[in-house]
């Protein structure tokens, strides 16, 4: 991985990682790992699963047999993904990252357990929302609506091109609302927990 730094991370910005022609693995293992990296979620969370978005067969038949410089590019979701016949593989987010949310399992049980609006992806996208909201306003100690819109929305966008009414109304307000260690005063919300 030349041009990368320790975390994998290339000069472009995007994650680079690489599939050793001696893997026992299957290179699509291996694009789905760096994808899901990528965006921060387990390789079996990906909707809609790679084989929707792309065709696999020409993606292992690159990396088994191209040549080393071929390349194919193609986005999944919210990330372009360029993979080589030398087995390099780089994905750029076009979204912002934040550091993995930190919350209790048995917050993230409730909010998984939790009816979120909307179907598949957009739920799984509202859930880490709330995830994310909970673990801002964890790091906090409290915050006011504006402040979850300014340094949550813009990672954690749940689907929602604007924050008001649906992202904030329907999803955050309520998921927070639910978790136990989250009080709501007039103007402000407080994390009570610990």
């Amino acid at each position: 991985m030349s041009r990368d730094d320790s975390r994998g991370r290339s000069e472009n910005g995007g994650r680079e990682t690489h599939h050793p022609p001696t893997a026992d693995t299957s290179p699509i293992v291996s694009v789905a790992s760096a994808i899901a990296a990528a965006r921060d979620e387990a390789p079996t969370d990906l909707v809609p699963p790679l084989e929707s978005v792309v065709d696999t067969d020409s993606i292992r038949s690159l990396i088994e047999e191209g040549e080393d410089d071929e390349v194919r590019s193609f986005r999944y979701r919210d990330c372009s993904v360029e993979v080589y016949g030398s087995g390099r593989i780089v994905v750029d987010a076009d979204r912002p990252r934040l550091p993995r949310c930190d919350v209790p399992d048995r917050i993230r049980q409730l909010v998984e357990d939790r009816y979120v609006p909307g179907t598949g992806a957009e739920q799984a996208e509202r859930r880490r929302a709330i995830l994310a909201a909970y673990s801002y306003l964890r790091g906090q100690g409290s915050a006011r609506r504006s402040d979850f819109i300014r340094e949550v929305y813009p990672c954690y966008p749940g689907e929602y091109s604007i924050p008001d009414g649906g992202w904030w109304e329907t999803v955050v307000k309520p998921g927070l609302g639910a978790c136990p260690d989250v009080a709501k005063g007039n103007a402000m919300w407080y994390y009570v927990g610990d």
